[in-house]
């Protein structure tokens, strides 16, 4: 029993690990890209979204209050692969119209910490498809980052429009 509990450790902790390198990874590329460091900033968001049908891909946003970094994570046989897209995509839109709900929607509440709401956005929804998201924030406090997170049932933020 011991042995397989270790095992397991040891897996959780090569999976953390592998997050940390990407991550750092990202940032690394991020700052010779740009000049603004995420590793120095006080506050990182950071939102994991993966569609019910693949939880191997994930589009991540990652949000300090002053810069954004999206891409989405996908796996070749023994490698993870980085594609970084645009946060707001593209949508033909109605003539006439604008979108009311977007993306920018759960960073608003992740920025807000508001982890209630956040945790009821599937209430009602009768829904056999939409996301996992898993929510990070972690921010400083006492010179060290503190970490929260937050992982809603599966829900789907449909795009609403009004008119213009």
């Amino acid at each position: 029993m011991a042995i397989s509990n270790k095992k397991s450790k040891k897996k959780i902790q090569a999976f953390i690990n592998s997050h940390i390198v990407e991550l750092d990874t990202v940032f690394q590329s991020y700052k010779a890209k740009t000049g603004f460091d995420f590793n120095i900033a006080d506050t990182v968001f950071l939102i994991y979204d993966s569609p019910a049908e693949s939880p191997f891909i994930s589009d991540i946003i990652i949000w300090s209050g002053k810069d954004t970094i999206s891409y989405m994570q996908g796996f070749d046989k023994h490698k993870r692969i980085i594609t970084y897209t645009a946060f707001s995509p593209t949508m033909e839109m109605p003539k006439g119209y604008k979108a009311i709900t977007v993306r920018g929607s759960i960073i608003t509440l992740a920025s807000r910490r508001d982890y209630s709401t956040i945790m009821h956005l599937g209430d009602g929804q009768d829904i056999i498809d939409g996301s996992y998201v898993h929510i990070y924030v972690a921010f400083k406090e006492n010179g060290r980052y503190k970490i929260e997170s937050c992982s809603p049932p599966k829900f789907l933020i449909e795009t609403k429009y009004s008119k213009e």
